[in-house]
Order: C-alpha cells, then structure tokens, then sequence
C-alpha cells in the first residue's frame, strides 16, 4: 500500500520514538504498510536500534548504504527499496506530526501530494534559504512553489520514478527538483498546509553561515542546470515531432 522512507543520520536519541510513534499512528493502521528506515552510516547507536525495532514490529525494515551519503542519496536509496504503491517521505527529527500524514492519505488521488510548512522553527537562516528557493524556482520555472523541499510529500511509486529519471544520481536536493519536474512534467499536484515543530534532538547536518552559503550556491548550480537540460529535452523532443 505505501512505504514511509525515513532517512536517519545520528538519531539514537530520538529514533526509537520516532519510529513508535509512526508506527503506532500510521503503519499499525493502514493495511500493508511499512515503515523504511534509512541509516545513513552513523556513527553512534542508532543502527542498533533500529535493528532491535526492526525485529519487534514486523512492519518496519531499516536499511543501510555502503557509505554516508548525506540526505538526498539516502532517500534515493530508500526509495528504490520501496515495496508500495505509495510512497510517502519523511524525516527522523519530529520535526512533523505523524498523525498529520492522514491529511494527505486523503488526496492521494493526485500523483503528488506536498507538504508546505505553516511557518518554520529551526532559525532565520533557513527561512531565508527556502525563500531565496522560491525565488529562483519561479524565476527560472516560471512557477510558484511555496515549500520545495519541505520533507512530508506522499508520491505514487510509477510517477516518483519517472521524475527521478530525469535527475541526476548526486543531485544533492533531489525532492525539490522533483517539487519542480512534477509539475512542469503536467502530474496531478496537491498541497496541504502541516505543522512544524523545533528539532527534538539528534545531529543537524547543516551548521553555520559558510556552510549555508556553500550549499546555496551548490542548489542554484544544480537547479540552473536542471533548467538548461529540461529545455534541451523539450526542444529535442519537439524536433522529433
């Protein structure tokens, strides 16, 4: 029915009640469900529970890459090991409400159905970053996208594929250009305004201004040449006709 991809980084604080709270919520009340928790390499002890809960509740399975890969690949990575129809992403930090996935359960109709933040509690900068995303995202698409990469997006299985067909494997913000070609690639496309909460614990990824600013400048590389490859692809696409 659909897999929750779950990427998970240095979570042994709160991983186990975050996996209980998914699981009891949502996978323990959806026929054929599972819970798809992906360990990104860590280095302290969330690997181990992870392999204790996998054993205790039938639905949930953990995985783990060959090395770290950050938070883009292990979705990917995590989304070629999913059995549902339906997949639907998340992350590990309980920074969304569980019982909120019931929201957008309802459009699944749609091919897509995104998540979009009903304000931001993890600082100023990354408020501006998103803004800044929204920006460039209409300036070279031409579409208004509130929250690209907010991580609470459920997605039929064949229609995630097709996009990410089309994006490359290192692509380091993967769910926003699928936020982008979903659209631009005319599937049915939902929002659904969610909650979002202080980080209740583990490792944040990205720490400081520098390193902010290395990655702003590495997303506007890669969306600019998303961009110029999508215009290629249509222009050849328009020749063959």
């Amino acid at each position: 029915m659909v897999t929750i991809v779950m990427p998970a980084f240095n979570e042994q604080d709160i991983i186990e009640q975050t996996v209980r709270e998914w699981h009891d919520q949502v996978v323990a009340k959806l026929p054929g469900a599972e819970l798809l928790v992906v360990d990104d390499c860590s280095t302290d002890g969330t690997g181990t529970v992870l392999e204790r809960l996998a054993e205790q509740f039938p639905a949930v399975r953990f995985a783990r890459p060959p090395r770290n890969g950050g938070h883009g690949k292990a979705l990917r990575f995590g989304f070629r090991q999913a059995k549902g129809e339906y997949v639907f992403q998340t992350d590990s930090d309980q920074q969304h409400l569980p019982s909120e996935f019931w929201g957008l359960w309802m459009l699944r109709d749609n091919d897509f159905v995104f998540g979009v933040r009903k304000g931001r509690a993890d600082g100023w900068l990354r408020v501006v970053i998103t803004s800044t995303m929204r920006f460039l995202n209409f300036a070279m698409w031409g579409i208004w996208i509130r929250d690209a990469n907010c991580p609470f997006k459920l997605m039929r299985r064949d229609a995630l594929e097709t996009v990410l067909a089309k994006i490359p494997e290192d692509c380091f913000i993967p769910m926003v250009e699928v936020s982008i070609l979903s659209r631009k690639m005319q599937f049915s496309v939902a929002e659904v305004p969610v909650t979002h909460r202080a980080r209740r614990g583990g490792t944040q990824s990205l720490k400081g201004a520098m390193r902010w600013a290395r990655v702003g400048f590495l997303c506007a590389r890669q969306l600019l040449t998303l961009r110029l490859q999508f215009r290629v692809r249509r222009r050849f696409s328009a020749g063959e006709k």
